[in-house]
């Protein structure tokens, strides 16, 4: 792959240097936007903010008001609440964005401008961005992805399709060096709300053909939706989507087992998505020396999926995958520049 061996001519020298910089990791997914950065402190830091976005609204309650404000954006005037606040302010909410135009929404440039916002409030100054898209929208998308970032940050920006960060996580370490012995071969699955993205590596290098966008966990969370209507449970997405980690729904003040109808749902998915991944890989398939399987739903499909690749492993910290592993590329090119230069 052209950008890790771009890191690699650089980050095997013998120094790095340890002055201050910020490289963001910016994973913005349909169920919660992670950041991973470097603090002033020295620490690695990771946050979540759920991808939920409404416009502001006003709040009477002063120290509801301050907790409000950390998380307020405006984008071309209008002004949102994001994350928690957004959530508690609005109440039930029908998840938006389950669909590839999201990045045309104003709500989807709130979330950015607010992951913006949190790492500056901490370091000042932000040096690099690295995030991603899908493959299946990757090359469509990429200008304007970069666009929506750079107008939120004077950093440079960079887009990348998300599974690299997962290969990135895996073969950078966490000073942004490349790691000698990880393996060459390599698949990755990243298992997130609205998509499945893969990618294949032989001999370190990205096989275009290998890489697509299945059905993600949004998916299962439909399914689980629509079965328990069918049983007479009137439950929205978010309770929907929520049972699929619980088992359980909360109704009219009872607790009802519905982790049959879980099970059931989480079995044609992990089909479904076994049946696309693999036709994507194709004989490449076999050459994979590991499959790493990353995102929010890969600790809940990770069983379902293992019987079909004896080489799979679950990475860790699989939520934060690709926002740590962008992170770690871009601490590496800008020690890589710092260093040539030294």
């Amino acid at each position: 792959m052209v950008l890790l061996r771009a890191v690699s001519r650089y980050v095997c020298c013998s120094h790095f240097l340890e002055a201050s910089m910020a490289c963001v990791g910016l994973d913005i997914g349909h169920s919660a936007v992670k950041v991973a950065w470097r603090g002033k402190d020295g620490e690695l830091k990771h946050v979540t903010i759920p991808s939920v976005a409404v416009p502001a609204m006003t709040i009477s309650d002063k120290a509801a008001s301050d907790q409000a404000a950390k998380e307020t954006v405006t984008v071309d005037g209008d002004v949102y609440f994001i994350g928690d606040t957004a959530i508690h302010e609005a109440g039930s909410l029908k998840v938006a964005g389950l669909h590839h135009r999201w990045l045309e929404m104003r709500e989807f440039r709130a979330l950015v401008q607010g992951a913006i916002n949190l790492v500056m409030a901490d370091v000042g100054k932000i040096d690099s961005v690295i995030t991603g898209l899908p493959p299946a929208i990757f090359r469509e998308k990429q200008l304007q992805m970069r666009n929506i970032v750079s107008a939120c940050t004077e950093a440079e920006v960079k887009v990348y399709p998300e599974p690299n960060g997962v290969s990135m996580r895996y073969s950078i370490d966490e000073k942004g060096r490349m790691i000698p012995d990880a393996k060459k071969n390599m698949g990755v699955i990243a298992i997130g709300r609205f998509t499945t993205d893969s990618m294949a590596l032989l001999n370190g290098r990205w096989v275009e053909e290998a890489a697509g966008s299945a059905n993600g966990m949004s998916r299962a969370a439909i399914m689980v939706q629509k079965k328990l209507k069918d049983q007479g449970y009137e439950v929205d997405y978010l309770d929907a989507d929520d049972a699929l980690w619980k088992g359980a729904i909360q109704y009219y003040g009872k607790e009802i087992d519905v982790s049959a109808t879980v099970k059931i749902a989480m079995r044609i998915l992990s089909s479904e998505i076994f049946d696309a991944v693999s036709t994507k890989f194709g004989d490449n398939g076999r050459k994979l020396d590991k499959i790493l399987v990353a995102g929010g739903g890969a600790e809940l499909l990770f069983d379902g999926l293992a019987p079909y690749w004896p080489q799979a492993e679950l990475i860790e910290d699989p939520r934060f995958a690709v926002a740590e592993g962008f992170r770690r590329f871009g601490e590496g090119v800008w020690n890589a520049r710092h260093g040539e230069s030294a």
